[in-house]
């Protein structure tokens, strides 16, 4: 059979291996879990400080079962674990590597002694020794004797290990190690472990221990600095009491406690937590993946320590940690202050240095609903109805629900009466002690625990949950209700906003058309206005046309009259009739070129055309008649001496003028003379008319007789007769007179006929109808004079 190679451990594994455990007193747990798992099941345990050969020794006594050599060489190699549960009482170690790593971390060289009742064993296990023989591999020389005879084993490896174990440890010679064995012998069986060359501080050089400052403790002042808690909570300069103190750690070290500790010479007095609180109370945790129900106890702390509050984390009887803060406990505020939860979690999975669990969800889960129930737990008994007399103070150190005592012979709890107080009790305490008959003696069983029967539910009710829900659903209602209201008003609000909104619009609107609509009354005013204006324009125009048909009528009618008169058309070619200077006032109809525009009161313009199919009968204004004779001619009778008298008249022989003169007067005979031949006539100069009696009236050489030096004379004339001064030094002629006489009848004449056609107007004297009848001529139509000129 070929030879295959072991594997080898480097001796430098041995220190690495023992950094897991961070805290001093991590390590010490390890090897009191030795003893007191079910393999060794040991009752009592002693730990102190010895002084061994000049070396500071750190020593571990228990009265356990012992060891065998094969189980001692086990133990301090690596990997070996055989533990096994013996009734209810199960082991801690798991691993096979407490004791290694947590004698290492305590000091670099361990040396166990072992007795059973046949055998005696001594093991070494040293980092000195490996280092000195340059070991490639862990070594653990181990020496065994029999009993009763006290001889060693005769073996290969014995006297070389013996031979190892006497020149590298605080032990020289195999007497002294027979000695410190027979040490044990009052025990008969149990095991001591002495670790020496303890570990120093790095910085001051001291031992990490404290043996000094208390002579029946050890202390561990820096571990303070190393574990510090990660709350938002303010950090007191003192650490707690169990992280300090190895007695106070070893109180609380096991939920149970079943093995009496004594820490250098003096008794540890252990606690069950869950016995030593105030208004205790048990929650149930029930997750789906437990078949069994886990019970939570939760009360107030009676310790004086203000940190000693917080969950106590438990595994198989082992506590893992301890005072976490969970719940309210870890806000920055008082909330649940004082509170202790109690609970073994013993399906969780701890890590290495058992100091932790792993976590996991369930750890995590666990947590988060242990808070939860925290939570309940300081509502109820602090802030709801049932709130007690004694929560008032949350600093205030309270006295337990109850007083345990623990039995040094038999090593169980039992329940005293109300009156006791810890300080009464002994040092030693045993169950004849206990006032209850049922359970003053040792045979007599423990008092079955709460948690050994059924947990189903809490053991108190949650009523400020229930109020908590009540009150929320009554804040919900009530919200509900006020965002109904609000609501309500926002609706209304709505609507009067919407109904202003319209009336805004309304209004603006109504302004925007107040514009148009005064701009359209307006426009409709205008046009009445412009209608009524028209209806009175037509009116006016109706009354001026007929004003003008009559004008015209009688305008006709003196115009045929004075046809036959040569005498009154010079008069009326000279400065009367102001329309013959002016050609285009005779041409200004286009029907008739004997048109006369008269211009009216409003401003416009009539045209007066005679009109030839008059009656004859009919009455005309001669305005070639004066007024005195004007009578005369409305006789009929006289109407025909007025003929004869003018063609009398008429047929008496110039001798300023010619015989063709004479021969054109002859026709006045007419009722209707040719017009266009009497002007024709006028116009044509007279070869034997004087110059000197003609040249003072006008030029007949010129067409258009120049009216305004007639006038201009006239008006001459008239002022010098006023003034009564002689006109040009000479006196008026007789055909100058009959001129001006025969001119004022012819104003009398039109000014009667304006007087008729316009009663209602003011036409002024005779004298002022020449400038009337010029200013009538003035105002004729451009559009009507250029179509005429055409």
């Amino acid at each position: 059979m070929l030879d295959i190679g072991q594997g080898q451990v480097s001796p430098d594994y041995l220190h690495s291996n023992s950094t897991s455990h961070t805290w001093a007193f991590s390590a010490v747990a390890e090897l009191i879990d030795n003893a007191y798992d079910p393999d060794v099941n040991a009752s009592e345990l002693w730990i102190d400080k010895r002084d061994i050969n000049g070396k500071t020794c750190l020593t571990f006594t228990d009265n356990g079962n012992g060891l065998v050599p094969e189980k001692l060489h086990k133990m301090l190699s690596f990997g070996y674990c055989e533990k096994v549960a013996v009734g209810n009482h199960q082991p801690i170690g798991h691993y096979g590597n407490g004791f290694k790593s947590g004698s290492m971390r305590l000091g670099k060289d361990a040396i166990v002694f072992s007795r059973r009742m046949d055998v005696m064993s001594v093991g070494l296990l040293s980092q000195t020794y490996l280092k000195s023989i340059k070991a490639e591999t862990v070594l653990v020389p181990i020496v065994s004797w029999d009993l009763p005879n006290k001889t060693r084993r005769t073996t290969v490896e014995g006297k070389h290990n013996l031979s190892a174990i006497c020149n590298n440890s605080i032990f020289k010679d195999e007497k002294e190690l027979l000695s410190e064995l027979d040490s044990l012998e009052k025990l008969r069986t149990g095991t001591r472990i002495i670790i020496y060359n303890l570990t120093k501080n790095n910085n001051s050089g001291n031992l990490e221990l404290d043996f000094l400052s208390d002579p029946l403790d050890i202390r561990n002042p820096e571990s303070h600095l190393i574990d510090y808690s990660t709350i938002n909570r303010t950090v007191h300069e003192k650490s707690p009491e169990y992280k300090v103190s190895l007695r106070e750690y070893c109180s609380i070290l096991y939920l149970k406690p079943r093995m009496k500790i004594v820490v250098r010479g003096k008794k540890v007095k252990t606690k069950i937590i869950s016995k030593s609180l105030s208004e205790t109370e048990t929650d149930v945790y029930k997750p789906t993946w437990l078949d069994k129900p886990v019970g939570i106890k939760f009360g107030f702390t009676s310790s004086k320590n203000p940190e000693d509050y917080g969950l106590m984390l438990y595994h198989k009887n082992r506590l893992i940690r301890a005072y976490d803060k969970v719940g309210y406990q870890r806000q920055a505020n008082e909330l649940g202050v004082g509170i202790v939860g109690v609970a073994e979690a013993t399906f969780l999975t701890p890590t290495h240095n058992k100091q932790d669990f792993s976590r996991d969800e369930k750890y995590n889960a666990f947590m988060t609903n242990v808070g939860l129930k925290l939570n309940d737990y300081w509502n109820e008994k602090r802030v709801g109805p049932n709130t007690t007399a004694a929560g008032s103070s949350t600093h205030k150190v309270l006295a337990p629900d109850w007083l345990w005592a623990q039995c040094d012979n038999c090593l169980q709890w039992r329940r005293l009466p109300a009156g006791f107080k810890q300080d009464d009790l002994p040092e030693k305490w045993f169950c004849h002690m206990n006032p209850d008959a049922a359970f003053n003696r040792c045979e007599v069983a423990e008092e079955p625990e709460d948690e050994d029967e059924a947990l189903m539910a809490p053991t108190y009710k949650k009523t400020f949950k229930k109020q908590q829900i009540v009150q929320k659903q009554k804040i919900k209602l009530h919200e509900k209700q006020q965002i109904k209201e609000k609501e309500m008003l926002l609706s209304e609000k709505e609507k009067q906003l919407q109904k202003k909104e319209m009336e805004i619009d309304q209004k603006k609107k109504s302004e925007s058309y107040i514009p148009i609509v005064d701009k359209l009354r307006k426009l409709e005013e205008k046009a009445a206005k412009q209608e009524k204006m028209i209806e009175a324009l037509h009116k006016e125009r109706s009354r001026q046309q007929a004003a003008s048909r009559q004008m015209l009528d009688a305008a006709e009618k003196i115009n045929i009259i004075n046809q036959g008169h040569s005498e009154l058309l010079d008069k009326v070619a000279r400065g009367a009739s102001t329309s013959s200077p002016n050609k285009k006032n005779g041409l200004k109809r286009k029907h008739s070129s004997d048109s006369i525009c008269i211009k009216t009161e409003d401003g416009s313009v009539v045209e007066i055309i005679p009109n030839p199919n008059q009656e004859k009968e009919k009455r005309v204004v001669d305005l070639t008649i004066d007024s005195d004779e004007e009578q005369e001619s409305e006789d009929p009778s006289s109407s025909k001496k007025l003929k004869e008298d003018s063609s009398k008249s008429n047929s008496k022989p110039d001798p300023g003028r010619s015989n063709s003169n004479d021969a054109s007067t002859s026709k006045t005979e007419d009722k209707k003379p040719n017009l266009d031949k009497l002007k024709e006539h006028i116009n044509k100069p007279d070869p034997g008319r004087s110059n000197s009696s003609d040249a003072s009236i006008c030029k007949i050489e010129d067409k258009k007789p120049n009216l305004d030096k007639l006038k201009e004379h006239i008006n001459k004339t008239r002022t010098y007769k006023e003034q009564g001064v002689q006109t040009e030094g000479r006196s008026e002629s007789q055909e100058e007179m009959g001129v001006r006489e025969r001119l004022e009848s012819f104003q009398r004449n039109v000014h009667e006929l304006l007087r008729r056609i316009d009663p209602s107007k003011d036409w002024g004297g005779p004298e002022n109808i020449e400038s009337i009848i010029v200013q009538m001529m003035k105002h004729i139509d451009p559009e009507d004079e250029d179509a005429d000129a055409d």
